[in-house]
């Protein structure tokens, strides 16, 4: 599916979490392009890899609680404070998205990221696949590998590891449940 296009919207970094507070441009963020988390009043709540892309994308305008704008960098570096992964997260949803799919939060699933095939949007269909975002030469015992699989088979869901390496390029691995 063909991202409409989405006029530059206003965000704010407001106690640590990045709100749309604007009604319409909530809406359009959320409706052409699936977009963050509603909230009450006709807001939006933005997850910091969904803020970077659409930052890095000329889509969005991030302002501090004092309505300095805020650049690229310097959110990196603040979601980075709460989260050393940020940036791994953020390369491999990049990707995703430059390929046309839905990406959500997969916490509940134990994963990074559950994601759409193109076309489809979350609450109107069932997300594929968790991606697990990982560093290329991590290391993983066979039960933690077996549990991810078995957690993701539980849930009709195909899991992939996406193992970036050092010069930032991406490798899709799927793992898959064998019976004997």
């Amino acid at each position: 599916m063909e991202e409409a296009e989405i006029p530059v919207v206003e965000a704010q970094l407001y106690k640590g979490k990045i709100i749309v507070w604007d009604e319409a441009q909530a809406n359009q963020l959320y409706q052409r392009g699936s977009y963050g988390k509603p909230l009450s009043g006709g807001r939006l709540q933005l997850a910091p890899v969904e803020t970077l892309y659409l930052l890095d994308g000329g889509k969005i305008h991030v302002l501090d609680e004092d309505g300095k704008k805020l650049k690229f960098k310097d959110l990196s570096a603040k979601f980075t404070e709460g989260d050393p992964e940020a940036m791994l997260k953020y390369s491999v949803y990049a990707d995703l998205r430059s390929r046309g799919y839905i990406i959500k939060t997969g916490l509940k699933f134990g994963a990074h990221f559950r994601v759409y095939e193109r076309g489809e949007k979350p609450g109107e269909a069932h997300s594929k696949f968790l991606v697990h975002a990982v560093p290329e030469g991590i290391k993983f015992t066979p039960t933690e590998l077996a549990r991810a699989v078995r957690l993701a088979h539980s849930v009709r869901k195909a899991i992939l590891w996406a193992v970036v390496d050092d010069d930032g390029d991406i490798t899709y691995y799927a793992l898959t449940r064998e019976r004997p």
